[in-house]
């Protein structure tokens, strides 16, 4: 099991109840196969799914607010979230905290995963309420295309 997970499980952030109920950031958690959510994005546009993965960080803030977690210890914690969630090994390249624009990378990914729009949505949340400065992030490369990796530019604005 992923360390991280660990954690969550000893802190009681991650609870598996039996009967059945799942609990994630003290907030009702479902557990879905890939293919459901991959139908689920064929009703939607890319910008719909990016706006809404901006969201998916929300209930972690708190948490993470309680705990007193601020700036790159937030932002280290949420991106660890990536890993955790399968969507590959993350690498950030050209970090400076002053700087506007930071580059991620994911490799190691699955190219039938979840589209990387709910990725963009993401770490576009995770370093704007970490660096406490608005993101945007856009993918220039993708698995999905044939690339060995994802790379993602998250630029402030």
């Amino acid at each position: 099991m992923h360390k991280k997970a660990e954690e969550l499980m000893f802190a009681n952030l991650l609870n598996f109840g039996e009967n059945g109920n799942i609990t994630l950031f003290n907030y009702p958690a479902f557990l879905f196969p890939s293919e459901f959510i991959l139908k689920m994005e064929e009703r939607l546009s890319p910008d719909e799914i990016y706006t809404l993965a901006k969201h998916i960080p929300a209930p972690i803030e708190k948490v993470l607010e309680d705990r007193q977690m601020k700036d790159l210890e937030r932002l280290d914690f949420l991106l660890e979230l990536v890993e955790i969630l399968g969507m590959g090994s993350l690498n950030i390249e050209n970090f400076d905290k002053t700087s506007n624009t930071h580059k991620v990378i994911i490799s190691n990914t699955n190219p039938n995963k979840i589209s990387c729009n709910h990725t963009r949505g993401y770490l576009a949340n995770a370093f704007s309420t970490s660096l406490e400065k608005n993101f945007e992030c856009e993918e220039t490369e993708c698995v999905s295309t044939g690339s060995q990796k994802c790379v993602f530019i998250l630029n402030a604005k």
